[in-house]
């Protein structure tokens, strides 16, 4: 078959989904398919993977609902209450989303918790899990690692507070809400630990997008204990917000940090990738998926 992967957002943060595009493109191209990345284009020869729909507006949305296209939508967002993200501002879930979604060929969704959603509506998704793949192993780590711990994602206040903490306590650290990936990869490469931390309280589930990608990359994480039903979280270190300090601290004066992320890269890769969209594209067109 051939795919285009259409992110429909803006380019800042077309970056931020960078690691999750290429896992999707490496994989398709390693089951034997054609893979374009087309940025915001939708392609009528291609069965084209929608990234970052709600990004659109609803004239836009539905435009696509209506076309002859064909066309899988990958939701990346919590659906709550008619909403994504609890934020009734962010897209018309009702009038435009979610008949756009229907429409398509399938629906896929990387946030376990929100299958169980779909039903609701009279329709049904399949869990989009991120797995192990071999392309995605780039850390090149540094011997010096004289960062004793880095973080990526939306900087919240919530986030900030845990962050102000870790410096009041004297550790050596970076944390970077967006920049170019090769930065961040760097910075990855200096880390001791890289962090995973809830980003408020209302959102329970686990970023996959940067827990796997760090598995990928043999790196030791210590993470907030968060709602986990694709388990994600058995290969890291969890502790509490109230803990985190002092666990941080005790990985870093034993030394086991090193052992711990070649291990956990280890262990993740029971969580193979082609197998995991090869199942998955199985199911999606060999099913009446309305």
């Amino acid at each position: 078959m051939k795919f285009n992967i259409a992110f429909l957002g803006p380019e800042r943060i077309f970056n931020l989904r960078r690691d999750f595009i290429l896992l999707l493109k490496y994989t398709l191209e390693d089951l034997g398919h054609t893979v374009r990345v087309s940025g915001a284009n939708l392609e009528s020869s291609c069965i084209n993977l929608l990234v970052g729909a709600y990004f659109l507006n609803s004239e836009q949305i539905n435009l696509i609902t209506k076309s002859k296209l064909k066309y899988i939508n990958i939701n990346t967002e919590v659906i709550s209450n008619d909403m994504l993200n609890f934020n009734p501002d962010k897209v018309d879930f009702i009038n435009a989303y979610l008949p756009m979604m229907k429409a398509g060929i399938a629906r896929w969704d990387v946030i376990l918790d929100n299958i169980d959603q779909y039903p609701k509506y009279d329709t049904s998704a399949y869990f989009l899990r991120w797995g192990y793949h071999s392309s995605m192993q780039e850390i090149n780590h540094d011997g010096s690692k004289d960062l004793d711990y880095y973080f990526f994602g939306m900087l919240s206040e919530r986030r900030k507070g845990i962050l102000n903490r870790l410096k009041s306590a004297g550790l050596k650290g970076i944390a970077d809400h967006s920049c170019p990936y090769f930065v961040r990869n760097d910075r990855i490469s200096r880390a001791k630990i890289n962090l995973n931390l809830v980003q408020d309280n209302k959102y329970s589930h686990v970023n996959s997008f940067r827990i796997c990608y760090l598995l990928n990359n043999n790196c030791h994480i210590i993470s907030e204990l968060e709602n986990d039903p694709a388990d994600y979280l058995k290969y890291v270190e969890t502790t509490s917000n109230d803990d985190l300090i002092e666990r941080l601290l005790e990985s870093i004066q034993n030394g086991t940090w090193r052992e711990k992320g070649i291990n956990s890269s280890r262990l993740f890769k029971e969580f193979n990738n082609i197998q995991i969209v090869d199942n998955l594209l199985h199911l999606s067109f060999s099913q009446n998926n309305s």
